[in-house]
C-alpha cells in the first residue's frame, strides 16, 4: 500500500480543505510543525480512512475528530495497491458517508461494497491484507506505541508476522489439501459403487441378446408382409361396399324427385300470375301516389287556414294597450342622461354622495368648491410639515449620539493599543530570553555528551588541546520543559500580535468613519432647520383661513344642494339605476311596436298561402279521377277481381328469384340423377354385392395381424434397448476402472501432501527464516547506531539484545528509553525493507527523536538517508530541526486561529 493523495476537510485542526500529493519521486520526508498543529492528525487521517479508527481515539468518539467550526469532518485517501489505484472517502457529520472507489480507464467507479459500511471495511482489510493492529505495528507507528512490536509478546509478534508475510495462507492450503483429499476419496467410493452396479455388463450376455434380436427381426418381417396383403383385401371390399351403397342412395333420390313434380307445376303457375301483376302495378302505384299527394295538399290547406286565424287573433291582442306617444317620451328622457351623469360626476369628484342631505343646502358653485378644496389641502400640508419637522429633529439627535459613541470608543481603543504594545514587548523580551536559555542548554547538553569520551592526556574532541583533568559532570536540565516554555510564549506573542492588529484595524475604521458621521450631523441640522421654517409658513396661512371645520361645513352644504337637484329628476334613484329603468321601459315599448309590425306582415303572407294551396287541391282532385278510371280498365283485362287481388298476386324480387331457382334446380337434379345412375350401373355390371359382415370379418383379421406385429416389434425394441444399455454399461465399466486407477495415484499424492502440512511445522520453518533475516538486518542497523555495542537475537520466540561491552545477553525490556527507541527504529526499518517488495509501500514513524543524543541522532539521520527506497514512502514526524533539515523533503504544518494548513517545502 502506497499513499498517493490525502485530503482533509474539517478534520481535527484542519478547518479548511487541505490536499497532500505524495509524488512518486518522494521516498523520504519529514513532517514538521509546532506542537498541536496537527502533525499526528495526518497519520490519524490515514488510519481513519482505511480502518475507521485512530491510534488516539480508537474506533469510538469519532465525532470529536470534527473541527468545532466545521459542519462535518471529511477524509479522502487515494492509494495504490499493486497496479490498482483505490480511493476511500469517509465523512463524519449530520450525514455520515463511507465510499470506496477504484480507477478504471481513467474514470472513478464506485465499488459495490460501498452500500454497507461493514462490507466496505471488510473489503479494505481484504485489499490491504492486514487488520488495524498489524497496520499500526508495521506501517504506521504512532506516538506511545512505537515499541509495541519490540516489546510485544511472542504470540502477538508471531501473529503480526504471519499476517504481514501472508503465512496464514498455509493454514488455508492445509485445509484445501484435506478437503481435496476428502473429495478424491468420495469420488473413489462413488466409482467403486458404480463398478458394483455394472457387474452384469459381460460379453456373453451381449452375444445371446444379439442372436435373439436376429430371430425377432425375421418374425417382424413375415408379419409385415401378411399385414400388407390383408390391408389390400380390406380396401377392395370397402370400395365395392361403398359403390353398392351409393347405387341404393341414387335410386331413393330418383323416387323422391318424381314425387316433387306436382308441386313444381304449381310453382310455375304462381310465377306466371306474379308476372301479370307486375306489368299492371306501375299504373297502380301512380294512382296511389296521386291519392297521397291530394291528401297532403288538403292537410296543408287546413294548416294554412288555422295559422291565418291565429295571426288575426294575435294582431288584435298586440294592438291593445300600445301607446306610441309614450315611446317618444322615453326616447327624449334618455337623450338627457349625459347631462345628468355629468352632474353626478361633479358631485362625486368633490366628495359628495347622492344620499347627502343638509337642513340648509346652498346652490352648487364649482369655483367656490375648488377654493374650499385648496383650503383643505393647505390644512393637510400643515399637519405633514409638523410631522416632518419632528422627525428631522429626532434623526439629528440620533446622529449626534453616534458621533459621541464613536469618539468614546476611539479613546478606549487608543488606551487598549498602548496596553497591548507594552504587554507584547514584555512577552517578546521573555520569549527571547527563553530561546536563548534553550539554545544555551542544547549547546551545553551537546557538549556534555562528549564528557564520557574525555580522557586525561588525550586531545579534547572539541578544542583539540590535551585534557589535563576531567571536569565534573554537570546535571542536565529539562529540555522539553524549556521547549514547552518557548512554545507557550510564542503562542502568547502570536495571540497578542493578532489582537493588536485587530484593535488597530478597528481604530482605523473609526477614524475613517468619524468624519462621515460629523458631516452627516451637519446635513441633518440643515434639514431640521428647513423643516421648521416650512412649518411656520404654513401655520400663518392656516390662521388666515379660519378653521378646518368651517371649510368642511360649507363644502357639505353646496354638495347637498347638487344632490337634491339630481334626486328631483331621477325620483330618488341613482342616475345609473334611473337610466336602466328608462332603457327597460323603452325596450318593452319598442319590442311591442316591432311585434305589431311583424304580425301584420305575417298575416298578409298567410292569406296568400291559403289562396295558393286551394288551387293546388283543385288540380290534384281532377288528376286522381282520370288515373283511377285507367287502372280499373287494366285489372279487368288481366283477369283480376280488384286492386287487392293484384296486390296479393305480386311477389317480392327475392321470392320470385327463389321460386325460379327451385324450378331450375329440380330440373337439373333430375338430369344429374339419371346420369349418375347410368354411370354407376355400368361400373357394377357383373359384380357380386358385398355386405358389412364381410368387411367386418376382414377388419378383424387385419387387427389380429397388427397386434401380433406390434408385440413382435415391442419385443424387438426391448431387446435392442437392453443390448444398447449393456454395451454402454460395458464401456462405462472399462472407463470407470481407468478412472479408479488414476484416483488411486492422486490419493497417494495428496495423502503425502496432507501429512507434510499437518501442524505448524512448515509455517514455523518459514517464520523462523523470515525472522532470522529480519533480525539480521536490524542488528546491522543497531550495531551501527550503538558503535558496535548491541546486536539483536531471537531466543525461544522472544527478542534479546547482546551487549558486547558486558558480553551479556539480556531481554529488550531492560533497555533504556533511548536504547529501546533505537532498537524499535531498527526493527521497523528492517521490517519495512523486507516487505517493501510486497504489500508494504510506505512507513510512517511518529515518535520523539528529541530523546536521542546528538551523536545518535546524527547516526540515525545517516541511516535514514542511506536506506534503499525500493519504491517505499518513508515519513518521519519530528520536532528536531537538525533531523528535518537532513531529509530530502519536508511537509510543514502551520497552525492559526483559522485552522491548520500544510504544504511541501522545497
Amino acid at each position: 500500500m502506497r499513499p498517493l493523495e490525502l485530503l482533509l476537510d474539517g478534520f481535527g485542526p484542519y478547518a479548511e480543505a487541505q490536499t497532500i500529493h505524495f509524488d512518486h519521486d518522494v521516498s523520504l520526508f519529514a513532517i514538521t510543525g509546532p506542537t498541536g498543529s496537527g502533525k499526528s492528525t495526518l497519520l490519524d487521517a490515514i488510519t481513519y480512512a482505511l480502518y475507521k479508527a485512530t491510534p488516539r481515539l480508537g474506533a469510538s468518539g469519532l465525532k470529536d475528530l470534527k473541527h468545532p467550526q466545521a459542519d462535518s469532518a471529511k477524509v479522502e485517501l487515494t492509494f495504490a495497491m499493486g497496479e490498482q489505484v483505490w480511493r476511500v472517502v469517509r465523512v463524519v457529520g449530520r450525514e455520515n458517508q463511507n465510499r470506496l472507489e477504484y480507477l478504471q480507464q481513467d474514470q472513478w467507479k464506485t465499488h459495490p461494497a460501498s452500500e454497507k459500511v461493514r462490507e466496505l471495511d471488510a473489503k479494505l482489510a481484504e485489499i490491504l491484507g492486514m487488520d488495524y493492529e498489524t497496520f499500526t505495528r508495521a506501517i504506521l507507528l504512532p506516538q506511545g506505541q512505537f515499541d509495541l512490536f519490540l516489546r510485544g509478546s511472542p504470540r502477538e509478534r508471531r501473529e503480526t508476522l504471519i499476517k504481514l508475510y501472508g503465512l496464514e495462507n498455509l493454514k488455508a492450503m492445509r485445509e484445501r489439501a484435506a478437503a481435496h483429499l476428502a473429495d478424491l476419496n468420495g469420488q473413489k467410493a462413488r466409482l467403486e459403487g458404480e463398478l458394483t452396479a455394472l457387474a452384469e455388463a459381460e460379453e456373453g450376455r451381449i452375444t445371446a441378446l444379439q442372436e435373439e434380436i436376429s430371430l425377432l427381426e425375421e418374425r417382424v418381417k413375415e408379419l409385415s408382409q401378411q399385414e400388407k396383403s390383408a390391408e389390400l383385401n380390406l380396401k377392395t371390399l370397402e370400395t365395392r361396399l361403398e359403390l353398392f351403397t351409393a347405387l341404393e342412395a341414387l335410386q331413393r333420390r330418383q323416387r323422391t324427385w318424381e314425387n316433387e313434380q306436382p308441386r313444381i307445376a304449381e310453382t310455375t303457375a304462381k310465377l306466371a300470375r306474379a308476372e301479370q301483376a307486375e306489368r299492371i302495378w306501375p299504373q297502380v302505384e301512380a294512382l296511389l301516389a296521386v291519392q297521397g299527394e291530394l291528401e297532403r295538399a288538403q292537410q296543408a290547406l287546413s294548416a294554412h287556414r288555422s295559422a291565418l286565424a291565429k295571426l288575426e287573433a294575435l294582431l288584435e291582442n298586440l294592438r291593445q294597450g300600445f301607446d306610441p306617444a309614450r315611446l317618444e317620451g322615453l326616447k327624449r328622457s334618455l337623450a338627457q342622461m349625459p347631462l345628468l351623469k355629468s352632474q353626478e360626476a361633479r358631485l362625486s369628484r368633490y366628495g359628495g354622495r347622492l344620499e347627502l342631505h343638509h337642513p340648509s343646502p346652498l346652490p352648487f358653485d364649482e369655483d367656490r368648491l375648488e377654493q374650499l378644496r385648496e383650503a383643505e389641502r393647505l390644512f393637510a400640508d400643515h399637519t405633514k410639515a409638523r410631522t416632518q419637522a419632528e422627525r428631522a429633529q429626532a434623526r439629528l439627535q440620533a446622529a449626534v449620539g453616534e458621533v459621541e459613541k464613536a469618539q468614546a470608543e476611539r479613546a478606549e481603543l487608543e488606551n487598549k493599543l498602548k496596553s497591548l504594545k507594552d504587554l507584547g514587548q514584555g512577552k517578546k523580551t521573555e520569549l527571547e530570553k527563553a530561546k536563548a536559555a534553550l539554545d544555551r542548554e542544547k549547546l551545553r547538553q551537546g557538549i556534555a555528551h562528549y564528557h564520557p569520551h574525555l580522557k586525561v592526556g588525550e586531545p579534547c574532541p572539541l578544542c583539540g588541546h590535551p585534557v589535563a583533568a576531567l571536569p565534573p559532570a554537570q546535571p542536565l536540565s529539562d529540555l522539553q520543559g524549556l521547549q514547552a516554555q518557548v512554545d507557550t510564549l510564542e503562542a502568547t506573542v502570536t495571540e497578542l500580535r493578532a489582537d493588536y492588529r485587530a484593535t488597530q484595524k478597528r481604530l482605523d475604521d473609526l477614524n475613517e468613519q468619524l468624519p462621515k458621521l460629523q458631516t452627516q450631523v451637519q446635513t441633518l441640522q440643515a434639514e431640521a432647520d428647513e423643516a421648521s421654517k416650512a412649518y411656520a409658513d404654513l401655520e400663518a396661512k392656516c390662521q388666515a383661513l379660519g378653521s378646518l371645520e368651517q371649510v368642511r361645513e360649507e363644502r357639505t352644504q353646496r354638495l347637498a344642494g347638487l344632490a337634491q337637484e339630481i334626486r328631483a329628476i331621477t325620483g330618488g334613484l341613482a342616475p345609473a339605476a334611473y337610466e336602466q329603468q328608462l332603457l327597460k321601459e323603452l325596450k318593452a315599448a319598442q319590442d311591442r311596436a316591432d311585434q305589431i309590425a311583424e304580425a301584420e306582415a305575417s298575416l298578409t303572407e298567410a292569406r296568400g298561402k291559403v289562396q295558393s294551396q286551394s288551387e293546388v287541391v283543385r288540380v290534384l282532385e281532377s288528376n286522381r279521377a282520370r288515373q283511377q278510371e285507367m287502372v280499373e280498365n287494366l285489372w279487368r283485362e288481366a283477369g283480376f277481381d280488384g286492386l287487392e287481388a293484384v296486390r296479393a298476386a305480386r311477389l317480392s324480387p327475392a321470392e320470385a328469384a327463389a321460386l325460379r331457382k327451385r324450378v331450375q334446380d329440380h330440373a337439373l337434379e333430375g338430369a344429374q340423377i339419371a346420369r349418375e345412375l347410368e354411370e354407376l350401373e355400368a361400373k357394377l355390371q357383373g359384380q357380386q354385392p358385398v355386405d358389412t359382415a364381410q368387411v367386418a370379418e376382414q377388419k378383424q383379421r387385419l387387427a389380429e395381424l397388427k397386434r401380433a406385429l406390434e408385440t413382435a416389434q415391442q419385443d424387438l425394441g426391448g431387446k435392442k434397448s437392453e443390448l444398447e444399455r449393456l454395451q454402454k454399461q460395458l464401456e462405462r465399466r472399462r472407463q470407470a476402472q481407468k478412472e479408479k486407477a488414476d484416483l488411486d495415484r492422486q490419493i497417494d499424492l495428496w495423502e503425502q501432501l496432507e501429512q507434510d502440512l499437518k501442524g505448524h511445522r512448515f509455517q514455523d520453518f518459514l517464520l523462523e527464516r523470515y525472522q532470522s533475516g529480519l533480525l539480521s538486518r536490524a542488528s546491522e542497523l543497531i550495531q551501527s547506531l550503538s558503535h558496535n555495542r548491541y546486536t539483536l537475537r531471537l531466543e525461544d520466540g522472544d527478542y534479546f539484545v547482546f551487549d558486547r561491552w558486558t558480553e551479556a545477553l539480556r531481554p529488550v525490556r531492560t533497555l533504556s528509553g533511548g536504547e529501546s527507541f533505537m532498537a524499535s527504529l531498527c526493527l521497523a526499518l528492517s521490517l519495512s525493507e523486507h516487505l517493501s517488495r510486497g504489500r508494504i509501500g510506505a512507513l510512517f514513524l511518529d515518535e520523539g527523536f528529541g530523546t536521542l543524543d546528538a551523536e545518535t541522532l546524527e547516526q540515525v539521520a545517516g541511516i535514514l538517508e542511506a536506506l534503499p527506497s525500493q519504491g517505499r514512502l518513508v515519513g518521519i514526524v519530528t520536532h528536531v530541526e537538525a533531523l528535518a533539515e537532513r531529509m530530502p523533503a519536508r511537509l510543514e504544518v502551520f497552525k492559526s486561529p483559522a485552522g491548520s494548513r500544510v504544504r511541501w517545502r522545497d
